[in-house]
């Protein structure tokens, strides 16, 4: 192999199916890395990349085109090169529906009648939605790209263990991205930054 390609996904707190873009992956025998609230990162594609001294070809994975990837992908990438002292050719394609056949797969649904919709409306309904977990507070992790690129899986980890009564939740950007990764706790509506990956300190605001 010669240059190694990576798809890159967003799984938003409402998005993407992390075990379907691994699955696609490996179908596709090349790897993935996610944008914010997971891992793989970017910055571990590349650095796997760079340590076997390959070139790497990013494939933003969204239909239809998320510019926000795109943009975050580049980001991330700058950052990346920023942070690291290895020369790596990086490049990135167009988004998928970009390309020529795209239309034509979802032309090709237009000839499907499909299958019957038989779900029960009782899961809307269900009770076990209408109980809020027992917890002692309630604890807001910022995984968003910054955050992400900054630590703050290990973070979120690190919560779990040392504060197991709280209900602990994973968001999107929560913007002070500088000051990542970021916590906010409640009710105390404290917001936390690290200043080591363990010392967990409150955070200030630059004046």
């Amino acid at each position: 192999m010669t240059r190694r390609h990576v798809l890159v996904a967003r799984p938003t707190p409402s998005g993407v199916d992390v075990a379907a873009v691994a699955a696609l992956a490996e179908a596709c025998g090349i790897g993935y890395a996610l944008l914010d609230q997971g891992e793989p990162t970017i910055h571990d594609a590349l650095d796997g990349a760079a340590a076997d001294d390959l070139p790497v070809t990013l494939i933003p994975l969204a239909v239809p085109r998320d510019r926000y990837l795109e943009t975050w992908i580049a980001r991330a990438v700058a950052n990346w090169r920023e942070t690291r002292t290895t020369a790596l050719d990086i490049r990135v394609t167009e988004s998928l529906d970009t390309t020529a056949d795209f239309a034509d797969l979802i032309r090709a649904r237009l000839d499907e009648i499909g299958t019957p919709v038989t779900a029960s409306p009782r899961a809307f309904r269900s009770p076990a939605w209408s109980h809020i977990p027992d917890h002692t507070q309630h604890i807001l992790v910022c995984r968003g790209p910054r955050c992400t690129v900054y630590g703050a899986a290990a973070l979120h980890r690190t919560l779990r263990r040392d504060h197991p009564d709280a209900l602990i939740t994973a968001t999107g950007c929560l913007n002070p991205c500088n000051l990542g990764p970021l916590y906010i706790t409640y009710p105390d509506g404290r917001w936390h930054t690290t200043t080591t990956p363990l010392a967990l300190e409150p955070a200030t605001t630059p004046e």
